[in-house]
């Protein structure tokens, strides 16, 4: 008999090709997790994956058989959603990607109020960049996505929520810093630091530097917002930092000067993203409810 265990050990392995990480996803021991593919091997008749000391490959039927044990998987987590969805709405565990430039910033104004309202919510936080979060989404591993919203894509539903505006990151002395607000127009011919790529705030940024006549850095690009902030401060350059970000962290760094854009200011649009499918939506919504009650000053709702 084919087990659940099966179905999400398959799963696992398709994800990550290496039994060792495949089985700690799965909670579960090397050897526990090996006999899990074994006897669905055995329960189907067919070799599922290609086992050798360097690495693992699944089988064509084993992509296949993996495929639609995800569906399967997805089909039963939406059963149970649905099931616990009309006792008691946003209880459980809830599986929430979130940008690294964006949570560690947004969340703290959001969560006291989301533990009071909803108790009994178990929320699994996982940073990730936009396009990977998206393809966690997709493929189940996620329930929701907060990130910068992307152009419509099939099987997905976007929930605008706000308007986060950029602002300039300037070194001390730096003549722009002269100003009480810019405007795009006033960077052109800088050279920005930007995010390394991976990043959507990197897209949106060289979408601003080519409309305002400015480039990219040609030698150097950070990991993270602190790592910006740090090559600003050093005078490498100029760069774009995001307003819940400046508001936390940079405001009250006296190493740089932060200058905001004139209205209308360049912004990126953040939102909630689920599974077409899924039969959180009603729950979802409720969460996006929350979070605009509780946004800070420095956003704009859409």
């Amino acid at each position: 008999m084919i087990t659940l265990k099966n179905l999400r050990s398959l799963a696992a392995l398709a994800d990550t090709l290496h039994f060792h990480r495949a089985a700690e996803r799965c909670h579960i021991s090397q050897p526990a997790f090996s006999a899990q593919i074994a006897q669905l091997e055995e329960a189907l008749g067919v070799a599922l994956a290609e086992r050798s000391h360097r690495r693992v490959l699944l089988t064509p039927v084993g992509r296949e058989v993996a495929e639609r044990a995800k569906r399967i998987l997805r089909d039963i987590d939406d059963l149970a959603d649905l099931a616990r969805q009309g006792a008691r709405p946003l209880s459980g565990t809830l599986r929430l990607g979130v940008l690294p430039t964006l949570g560690s910033y947004l969340l703290p104004h959001i969560l006291p109020d989301l533990r009071r309202a909803y108790p009994e919510l178990r929320l699994y936080l996982r940073e990730e960049p936009a396009m990977r979060a998206l393809q966690e989404l997709e493929r189940g591993d996620l329930d929701l996505a907060l990130v910068s919203l992307p152009e419509s894509e099939a099987g997905l539903v976007s929930l605008p929520l706000f308007h986060e505006p950029f602002w300039a990151a300037l070194p001390l002395g730096h003549g722009l810093g002269d100003l009480t607000s810019l405007a795009p127009q006033d960077l052109a011919g800088q050279q920005l630091l930007l995010l390394e790529a991976g990043h959507c705030m990197r897209d949106q940024a060289l979408a601003l530097c080519k409309r305002a006549g400015a480039s990219e850095h040609p030698d150097f690009r950070a990991t993270s917002l602190d790592s910006l902030r740090q090559m600003v401060a050093t005078g490498l350059g100029v760069t774009l930092l995001p307003a819940l970000y400046v508001a936390a962290e940079a405001l009250g760094d006296e190493q740089i000067v932060v200058r905001p854009f004139a209205d209308p200011p360049p912004t990126r649009l953040i939102g909630l993203v689920w599974r077409r499918t899924s039969m959180r939506a009603a729950e979802f919504r409720l969460l996006a409810d929350l979070l605009l009650t509780n946004l800070p000053a420095v956003v704009t709702r859409s």
